[in-house]
This record gives structure tokens, C-alpha cells and sequence, in this order.
């Protein structure tokens, strides 16, 4: 990952560059910590959201090259903003890489990893020396360490297709579907099992595994006979040289790896193991987030975790409505050093084997953040990798914590819904005028309210039969219904409620939307009775969201503001519906009007 460090004294008028280390670098050489200018910077197209790429002409005093890029966080402006013209920065760590022109001759690239920076750009004001375009560098194939390689399942021509010892070694983050002469050497730091697919263009099985080397992580994918030629010929934490597959962009849906493209093996590929010299290729990549930051993170974004399991439920075994399938769940409350716990969901293999006696330090790579009724919890979706107590510091930092002061702490579990049953009375005007929905999180409150309206308009669908997913599924017509977030087709659906209503309570009216658990509550009928009843008796149904108008409950709900066509409102979400306790409403009455009394008095 791109770093900035600014060091302390930066405020100088002469400017020293590393005369002469560009001729070096770009023959396949290495200079350490070479000092540059930045001459001119552009900002290229990306596929990933969270990054921004530039390519940059590059000067050490003596000669230029156009052909350095380098990719920056796209939420970190001062990094951005260091990469203005007559800069000076210093690499602190880079890579040169082979790639194919259009001419489809081999020219070379200068990839920075991370810099630091000297000086800014309108501090320095001016090109530093009189620097000529550097023209006669060769590629750097030359100047490559031999490999010592041990042949994999080549399927065909197996002479030819085994990797040249010479060959240079292209780092993941130089990879482009715009060429195909590469080889990378990278670790294997995850592998799925072998899994079934299916949709309309027909159906088969697939694996995937990840990928790491000192530049970034990737996925790689292998479909149908090729999971069978591959598979075995891949083991975690082991080191191989990688050819000859088929680059796309990622599918940020599916691929939770921070990297721009994604890998798929094909008839061509080859894959050897690399038997020595393999310190330079880092282990698993963490990006650790803290418990206590991932509560105020939006539902549905992954993170990497590592917490100590400190309470795990019985193992949970159920027939899941939908699908008559058995499933099995665990939940593991997890704390760090944060001293703040969350509630990790397991399923299936991962519950059944997780074995909580020993209290052991639980890392999930990929964990996904969900959230219900105001509290977040932790699941591990397809991908993913959980492990326990790894050998890592992090490990046993935990558990140092955990058995010095951590187990007697008090910690605050982010999980626990409980706190909707102290949420503050407060009506929708004081919503409105008081800009409370405008936090990140918004705001939760609760309100004495009537029900207006209730519409019947898209009011039920048919969902994924996933026992996690709530995804409208697709009717293919031909007795099959595919979820595009699961990637499957299924023979059943569900059915769910995404109910609007409108709600009045003594100060304004709010459309609000309320999800199946709630509307069920207040409709006396399950999402699954409204949706049969609505493909034969539609009449029926309008009767039962009728009858429900001008009945009153006490809503508890979620208002944050958000952005729609360029217009900004306030979504409502009801989170619980509970029927109204009069005598603790009259309380919070009495206790209103007791106040006014003061203030008029004052």
C-alpha cells in the first residue's frame, strides 16, 4: 500500500537528485531510496473505486522517463495532492516491470509502491537541472535471477509450456488484460473448496485461491475440467510461478481483494512451484480494522478482524422454511483491545468445527459486516478465511491483553439490540428541522405514531431462498429463479415484505419503510401468507393493508439523510414496531410539559 511521510524539515531552496539512478533502474538495477522530480502527472481510468492511478514523468537531474505510475488511496487528497508538478519525492519502494506495447514490442515500467515527500511542488517552483528523455535502457530480462521451478500438470506440449528460467518476473499490481507476457511468483493464501454453479448458460463447478507477492493480492478462478487439472496442484501458504491466465476487471461484488483485476485459469495456463528463495514473497496480507471502528462502518463493506473469542453459543441446528435444507449456526462474540465485542455468525462446517473451549484468537481475512435493528455483526462470506490463532504477533498481543486485564474489562458489545429500548422520544419535525439525520450514522428515536397510509404498490417480492440473503431473485420462466448476489439459480423463492407507509404522530407525518419482521407484526400475516394470498386473491390483500389504517404503535426507527437524482431527503427505516405502553408514554408527556413549564418560567 502507498504511503506519506512527511519529514521534518522540508523548507529547503537547492534540491539534490539522484543523478543518474533512472539509467540504473530502468537496465534492471536497484538504487536505494533514489531522490526524484516529479515533472508532470496524469490521471488515468480505473476499475477500482477505492484507488486512484497516475502516471507520472520522472526525473533524476540527469535524465526523464514517462513510463513511472503509481496508484494513491482516492479518499487520501494529501497524497494526491503531493503528486503535482516539480515535486520532490524519494522511492522507497518500487518495481520495474516488462509490458507489451501496441507495436507489440517490450518496453518497461516503473511502479511505485510507496514514496515519501520532500518537497511540494509549489514550494519548489522549478525543473531541477537540465534533465534529457532516457532512450537507450534495455528490458530487464537480463539482468534476472535464474528460477529454480518444479514442473506442474502441464496438459499439453509440455516442453513448451513450461516457464523460462530467464524470465522476468512481473509484479500482481503491474497486471493488465492489455498484455499477456507475464509470470509472477506469488503465494497462496487462501483456496476454496470446490463449489457448483449454475444459470442460464448452463452449469459445472469452480475453485478459487488468492494470491499475494510484494506489490498486492489477486483472485484466480478455475471452471469446470480445469478444476480437476488444477485443484490438487495448489496448496495454501505455498509458492508458485503463475502464466499464461486470463486477466478482467474485478468484480467488486464478489471479490472482496483490494486489487483492480481478477485472474481466470485457461486451457494455456502454467503453474510451477517455486522450491527456494522464496523470503522476498510476503505471507498473508492483513489489513487489520479495530472492533470499535467497524461499528460505525456501513453494513456490507469487508473487513480483515482479528478478535479473541470470549463466549460461543450452543451449535444451532434448524430446517431452514424455504428449502427444507439443515442448517447449522454458532455465533462467537469476539473483543480486542479496543474493549469493544461483536457477535461473529457461523455457518455450516465453520460452526460445527469451531471449538471455543481453549478461548482462541479468531482472524477473519474478508469478514462482512452486517447489520440489524441499529447493531452490527460479523459473517464469513464465500472467499473468506477464518483461522485460529494464527502464528502472527497480532496473536499474541490479544492474548497478552486478554489475560493481563482484557477477560475483567468491561467491554462494549456493539451486537447487543438491547439499546432500542432506551432510544429517545422525539417527534418527526424535531427530525426534520433539527438536522439530526445528517450524521454518518444517523439517528435512532422513537415515536408515538398512526398509521395514514399503507401501499400495496411493490410491496412484496420474491426473494433469494438463501437463509442470509435478501436479494430479489430474477424469474427465469422456465421454473427457475436466479439471485444475481449469490451467483445461483434456485427451483423456490421466498417471499419478503418492503412495506411503505405513512406515518403521523402529534408534530408531523414521515414515509417510512418497514422490512417483513415489523410489517408482519402489524399486518397479522406472514410475508409468505400476503405473497400466496396476492397470486390468487389480490383483493384479499388490499383488504388487510387497509384495515390496518389509523391504527397506532410506538415506532422505533433509523432517519439518515441521503442523496437521490441530486436531491437530498431523509430515509426512515422502522427498525421495531411495538405496541404502545401508556403509562411510560404519559411519563415522557408529563415530563415534556414539566420542562416547557420551566423555560416559561425561566
Amino acid at each position: 500500500m502507498n504511503s506519506l511521510k512527511f519529514p521534518q524539515n522540508t523548507m529547503t531552496t537547492e534540491y539534490k537528485l539522484s543523478q543518474g539512478s533512472l539509467q540504473t533502474i530502468m537496465n534492471g538495477g536497484n538504487v536505494s531510496e533514489p531522490i526524484m522530480q516529479i515533472l508532470r502527472s496524469k490521471k488515468i481510468n480505473s476499475n477500482v473505486t477505492d484507488k486512484e492511478r497516475f502516471r507520472i514523468v520522472l526525473s533524476d537531474g540527469k535524465n526523464t522517463v514517462n513510463v513511472a505510475m503509481v496508484s494513491v488511496p482516492s479518499n487520501d487528497h494529501v497524497l494526491i495532492d503531493a503528486l503535482q508538478m516539480f515535486s520532490i519525492i524519494q522511492l522507497e519502494r518500487y518495481v520495474s516491470s516488462v509490458f507489451k506495447t501496441k507495436e507489440k514490442k517490450d518496453s518497461q515500467i516503473l511502479l511505485i509502491l510507496e514514496l515519501k515527500l520532500i518537497a511540494k511542488g509549489d514550494l519548489v517552483g522549478y525543473t531541477v537541472g537540465e534533465p534529457t528523455p532516457l532512450t537507450d535502457f534495455e528490458i530487464a530480462g537480463s539482468q534476472s535471477s535464474e528460477i529454480s521451478v518444479t514442473p506442474i500438470k502441464t496438459k499439453k506440449k509440455e516442453r513448451s509450456n513450461q516457464i523460462s528460467r530467464a524470465k522476468v518476473i512481473s509484479p500482481i499490481s503491474s497486471l493488465s488484460p492489455f498484455h499477456n507476457r507475464w509470470v509472477i511468483k506469488a503465494r497462496v493464501t487462501n483456496k476454496t473448496t470446490v463449489r457448483t454453479w449454475s444459470n442460464s448458460k448452463g452449469e459445472g463447478n469452480f475453485f478459487t485461491v488468492d494470491l499475494v507477492d510484494g506489490s498486492g493480492e489477486i483472485r484466480c478462478t478455475a471452471f469446470r475440467e480445469l478444476v480437476e487439472q488444477f485443484f490438487d496442484c495448489l496448496e495454501v501458504d505455498k509458492v508458485y510461478y503463475i502464466s499464461k491466465c486470463q486477466l478482467r476487471a474485478s468484480n467488486r461484488q464478489f471479490v472482496s481483494l483490494r486489487s483492480e483485476f481478477e485472474m481466470t485459469f485457461t486451457n494455456e495456463s502454467i503453474i510451477e512451484e517455486s522450491l527456494n528463495n522464496n523470503d522476498d514473497i510476503p505471507q498473508i496480507k492483513y489489513n487489520f480494522t479495530s472492533i470499535d471502528k467497524v461499528a460505525n462502518m456501513d453494513a456490507g463493506t469487508t473487513v480483515d478482524v482479528i478478535g479473541l473469542c470470549k463466549l460461543a453459543s450452543e451449535l444451532k441446528t434448524f430446517t431452514a422454511k424455504s428449502s427444507n435444507r439443515e442448517l447449522k449456526k454458532k455465533e462467537v462474540l469476539l473483543v480486542d483491545q479496543s474493549n469493544t465485542a461483536i457477535s461473529l455468525t457461523l455457518w455450516g462446517n465453520d460452526a460445527e468445527s469451531f471449538n471455543e473451549t481453549s478461548n482462541p484468537v479468531v482472524l477473519i481475512k474478508g469478514a462482512k459486516i452486517c447489520e440489524f435493528r441499529g447493531s452490527k455483526t460479523l459473517s464469513v462470506p464465500m472467499g473468506s478465511q477464518i483461522k485460529l490463532s494464527p502464528n502472527i504477533p497480532e496473536t499474541q498481543k490479544l492474548r497478552n491483553w486478554y489475560d493481563s486485564e482484557g477477560a475483567q474489562v468491561e467491554v462494549n458489545n456493539v451486537s447487543v439490540r438491547s439499546g432500542l429500548d432506551t432510544l429517545p422520544w422525539m417527534m418527526f419535525k424535531e427530525i426534520q428541522e433539527g438536522n439530526l439525520a445528517m450524521s454518518e450514522k444517523g439517528v435512532y428515536f422513537r415515536t408515538f405514531g398512526t398509521i395514514l397510509l399503507v401501499r400495496l404498490d411493490r410491496a412484496v417480492y420474491k426473494a433469494c431462498p438463501t437463509p442470509d440473503c435478501m436479494k430479489k431473485v430474477i424469474d427465469l420462466e422456465n421454473g427457475l429463479y436466479r439471485c444475481e448476489k449469490c451467483n445461483r439459480q434456485f427451483s423456490n423463492f421466498r417471499y419478503r415484505l418492503l412495506v411503505s407507509m405513512n406515518i403521523s404522530d402529534s408534530s408531523s407525518s414521515q414515509w417510512v419503510t418497514m422490512f417483513s419482521s415489523e410489517a408482519e407484526k402489524i399486518l397479522g400475516k406472514t410475508a409468505q401468507e400476503i405473497g400466496e394470498t396476492l397470486e390468487n386473491d389480490p383483493d384479499s390483500v388490499a383488504k388487510i393493508f387497509e384495515d390496518v389504517q389509523f391504527k397506532q404503535f410506538v415506532f422505533k426507527c433509523r432517519a439518515k439523510m441521503e442523496t437521490f437524482n441530486d436531491e437530498q431527503r431523509i430515509k426512515t427505516i422502522v427498525v421495531k414496531v411495538e405496541p404502545v405502553n401508556f403509562e411510560e408514554y404519559h411519563k415522557y408527556l408529563v415530563q415534556k410539559i414539566e420542562l416547557f413549564n420551566e423555560m416559561i418560567e425561566n
